[in-house]
């Protein structure tokens, strides 16, 4: 039984605790009026007040905002007033009856350990923060709260017999819940979530448990609230008037029976019986109608999560059916509406979105799902057989989520509108997208083998006049001024050029028959690192590169596939009347006037066929 579950059980033995000894009033008040009626042989005589509960609700440190002033939140059940009146003999009898019957005497056992489970409770809250810390090495208190949160909320389901996995963080001030092995498109709407918090958190600030950060404050009083009002719903009075804020973050309930007792005995002793038996009566009242409330708050716990546990079902039920369809390049047609459904629900690049209800953009997007199965195909074949190596030489490698360089060939240029780079790292499964050419350049084909390998470095690039172009600026004019010492990283860029992407001709393109050749001369790419060519089984098209990442991304994202995108094409501004400024490209990152290529230093590659390197200069343009 783990710590939340411990507290869940003694929060849940504190209300049954309140219950019983609310029984034992009940039992008081009949008792008290069985002895008056038996009493018969003098009059009880004197004059009395109207008494109104005698219970104590006690909010341990609370103040409520009321009119711009702090007040004490006292009496949530009513105030309590002594009567006055004639001591007689006979009510001193009752008085020593009542204070020692069994039933008093059981009462007040049920108060102390009511006591020590409020104790407890805090111990146990106190304990569970330890261990969240201790385990996690937590600095942020908001990281503590929701990891806090996660735990009760996973031991409030154990308990209502919901097996569902909860995984739980924060983004501002705005919660967010999302189910399942990290899947980040499973996603439950605010209208199941958001109540759920409020109540479990109105329940521990009850007892006076409270958030470490600032981030959480917001829903322990907002549970705070909704608890206030459902326990005015019950009858009792408040002193709450008009709109209320929590100061603090606490409303528990310590009854003090000592208290109650002292004052039911004045009221027997001053001749008050009858109003004694009733502040029992309704105290006890009191503090079922209160213990049912937050019975009540468990119960809507569990029949929202059970709520929830059943949207689970049903997401997890539409993912399975979109992984099939993607693992199926014979999809019916059904096959082909649900996950073109789940595709367009799940974008939120608004462009893309339009994308995919265009009749015109269906073909390119079913194909685009195939080319990345088969990728994923390969990545998963290729960590196997890695592990394999690895076991063999006896090589110590944790395996979990797979992480690759996925290189992507292409012919490529750049156009208007802008956009913004985020658009090319849709989702968090795609760690980065990185370019190495400057803007306005074209891509040698030996350049783009030195990405696929991983073996060039800024250092290795060379400019000079692109092939066929009629330029008469010698290769020394086409080094662009603004050389950075990196490549240009997507996921640290703002506004960047639109990357249009074409398909490869195969087997007739140059430039991809060239990086062939280099490729069965030199060797392939080593470990995790994945040369997928853009090549649509004959379809021959334009798109932007922003639509191939995140087919990409949706694809990976069903098997726990991360990646490190490098684009291996050219950037030429193919633009025939609005060319983008100087200016912009070179702030970005780099530009190079036009008909310039990029090749990497001959020093990266063993040139052993002369005839083969006069053709490393085919352009991916």
């Amino acid at each position: 039984m783990t710590t939340a579950d411990k507290l869940l059980e003694q929060i849940f033995s504190w209300i049954d605790q309140r219950s019983r000894c609310a029984d034992k009033l009940v039992k008081l008040a009949a008792e008290l009026e069985s002895l008056r009626q038996k009493c018969n042989g003098a009059e009880c005589v004197g004059s009395s007040v109207a008494v109104v509960g005698a219970a104590c609700v006690i909010g341990a440190g609370i103040t409520f905002l009321t009119g711009g002033a702090a007040a004490p939140f006292l009496g949530l059940l009513g105030g309590t007033y002594l009567g006055a009146g004639t001591v007689i003999s006979v009510a001193t009898k009752l008085v020593e009856l009542f204070l020692s019957s069994s039933t008093m005497k059981d009462a007040k056992k049920i108060e102390e350990k009511s006591n020590e489970l409020a104790k407890d409770i805090q111990r146990l809250f106190e304990e569970l923060k330890s261990e969240k810390k201790e385990a996690n090495r937590f600095a942020d208190p908001d990281d503590l709260d929701r990891h806090i949160l996660t735990d009760i909320m996973r031991a409030v389901a154990r308990r209502s017999g919901v097996r569902m996995k909860i995984n739980f963080r924060m983004i501002g001030d705005e919660p967010n819940w999302s189910f399942g092995g990290g899947q980040h498109y499973t996603r439950l709407s605010p209208g199941l979530y958001l109540p759920i918090l409020v109540t479990v958190t109105g329940v521990l600030t009850f007892f006076t448990l409270k958030s470490s950060g600032k981030k959480c404050t917001f829903l322990f009083a907002k549970g705070a609230e909704k608890l206030i009002k459902e326990i005015s719903v019950t009858g009792l009075k408040t002193v709450l008037k008009g709109s209320t804020m929590l100061v603090g973050g606490a409303i528990g309930m310590a009854f003090a029976l000592h208290e109650a007792i002292d004052n039911w005995t004045d009221q027997i002793k001053n001749n008050n019986v009858t109003e004694a038996s009733q502040s029992l009566r309704d105290t006890a009242k009191a503090i079922q109608k209160i213990t049912q409330a937050l019975k009540d708050q468990f119960k809507d716990m569990k029949r929202m999560l059970e709520k929830m546990e059943e949207e689970q079902c049903e997401q997890e039920e539409t993912l399975a059916q979109v992984k099939r369809s993607i693992e199926n390049p014979k999809r019916s047609s059904e096959d082909e509406r649900k996950l073109l459904a789940f595709a367009i629900k799940t974008c939120l690049n608004e462009v893309v979105r339009r994308w995919l209800k265009e009749n015109s953009g269906l073909e390119t997007f079913f194909k685009l799902v195939d080319l990345f199965n088969s990728m994923k195909n390969k990545i998963i074949n290729k960590s196997n057989k890695d592990k394999d190596e690895d076991e063999e030489n006896e090589v110590s490698v944790v395996y979990s989520d797979i992480e690759v360089d996925i290189i992507f060939l292409a012919h490529g240029s750049i156009s208007h509108p802008k956009i913004p780079a985020s658009c090319l790292v849709p989702q968090s499964n795609i760690k980065d997208v990185l370019l190495y050419s400057p803007w306005n350049c074209l891509l040698a084909a030996d350049a783009a083998y030195c990405i696929a390998t991983g073996l060039i470095q800024p250092r290795h690039r060379r400019f000079l006049c692109g092939p066929e172009s009629g330029c008469n600026i010698p290769d020394e004019g086409h080094r662009p001024r603004k050389v950075p010492p990196g490549w240009n990283s997507m996921k640290e860029a703002g506004l960047i050029p639109n990357i249009m992407v074409s398909t490869i001709k195969d087997p007739e393109d140059g430039a991809w028959t060239t990086f062939v050749d280099l490729t069965e001369t030199y060797g392939k790419p080593g470990r995790g690192r994945i040369v997928i060519p853009f090549n649509l089984g004959g379809l021959t098209l334009t798109i932007p590169f922003y639509i191939v990442t995140w087919v990409m991304s949706l694809v990976l994202s069903f098997f726990k596939i991360k990646a490190t995108v490098h684009l291996a094409a050219c950037l030429g501004d193919g633009s025939t009347t609005q060319k983008f400024s100087r200016e912009f490209l070179e702030d970005q990152y780099s530009y190079t006037i036009d008909n310039t290529g990029m090749t990497s230093s001959q020093s990266m590659l063993p040139i052993t066929h002369p005839n083969l390197y006069r053709t490393l200069q085919a352009m991916f343009d």
